[in-house]
């Protein structure tokens, strides 16, 4: 049964494990966060991916911007243990339920048996426990994005007006078809090297596209495109449509994810969503999902203010001096 410690009881419990952690700082201690802590291991983890992500980007760093994106990484990780202790207190953690109910979703949606989805996340290097505590964090952190911004963000009917008239009501003629697009992009140069690399890590972004069923947060997070910032969601006239992206889209189905595609900008992975004419749309047809659309570019900032704000009346320290 949950319990709630009294205040005084619990902030004899912090003073009591912070010197001890302290102490620890040698065997890998970070931070501390409440009663738990972050390890130098988990941040150096953290820190090496988005290293990989630049490198796949063809970027350079200085030995400054590195140890700001080390900085990134960890004030990431606290973010995320702030997220997982107020789901804890609130009774918000992914139950069991909810994690198998994900799992068949993902496999239902690859046409595949979950035990292919385990079988897929084991060659990533999760085994089925490790999957399943990630899977549960991802569900966990959109309950508490949900519930912290409920009431918060607000989408009027004139923007959602303005948007369809921008997408639909003001177009120019013709089919159109929508996808969504990762671009890992090759370096000025690049090597042989380099684009083997770009193109393992596309490999690997469309497998967790497909466990996760979420390729516009990836997109967002790794993507090189323009279109990164939304998902990686993009609209074009079919007469205008690439080649390459063209033969990539082709036979899929709404919700299905291309293979690796290289053209001369990089390695580009594919989600189809679908292809429709946008005289034939009617403004009562997508309100609802434009609406939606315009709601989620808005959720991550508001959920930014609030986790800022709740990180403010918590305990919260940076053990380890390279960190600081």
């Amino acid at each position: 049964m949950k319990r709630l410690l009294p205040a005084a009881l619990a902030l004899a419990a912090l003073c009591a494990t912070a010197p001890r952690a302290r102490a620890e700082v040698v065997d890998g201690v970070a931070a501390i966060v409440g009663d738990e802590v972050i390890l130098l291991s988990e941040v150096r983890d953290a820190w090496h991916q988005y290293l990989e992500r630049v490198r796949a980007h063809g970027e350079t760093m200085t030995q400054e911007e590195a140890a700001q994106l080390r900085a990134t990484a960890l004030e990431n990780l606290i973010d995320e243990k702030v997220v997982l202790q107020l789901a804890k207190k609130q009774n918000m953690t992914a139950t069991d339920d909810e994690i198998d109910e994900s799992i068949a979703g993902i496999a239902k949606d690859e046409n595949v048996s979950v035990e292919a989805i385990y079988a897929a996340a084991a060659k990533q290097g999760l085994e089925k426990k490790a999957y399943r505590d990630q899977l549960g964090k991802q569900i966990t952190r959109m309950k508490v994005v949900q519930t912290a911004v409920q009431g918060k963000v607000r989408v009027s009917d004139e923007e959602v007006r303005k948007l369809y008239d921008e997408r639909y009501g003001h177009a120019k003629p013709g089919p159109r078809v929508k996808f969504l697009h990762i671009l890992i992009p090759f370096p000025e140069n690049a090597k042989e090297s380099d684009r083997e690399e770009a193109h393992r890590l596309a490999l690997d972004l469309r497998e967790k596209a497909r466990q996760s069923g979420d390729f516009s947060a990836l997109a967002r997070k790794y993507s090189g495109a323009p279109t990164a910032s939304q998902g990686g969601l993009t609209v074009v006239r079919e007469a205008d449509e690439p080649p390459e992206i063209r033969a990539a889209l082709a036979g899929l189905n709404p919700g299905d994810i291309s293979e690796v595609v290289e053209n001369a900008h990089g390695e580009n992975i594919f989600q189809f969503l679908e292809r429709f004419d946008p005289a034939d749309i009617a403004y009562e047809k997508v309100a609802d999902h434009l609406r939606a659309e315009l709601m989620e570019q808005r959720t991550m900032p508001a959920f930014e203010k609030w986790i800022a704000d709740v990180k403010k009346g918590r305990y919260i320290e940076v053990v380890a001096p390279e960190l600081r």
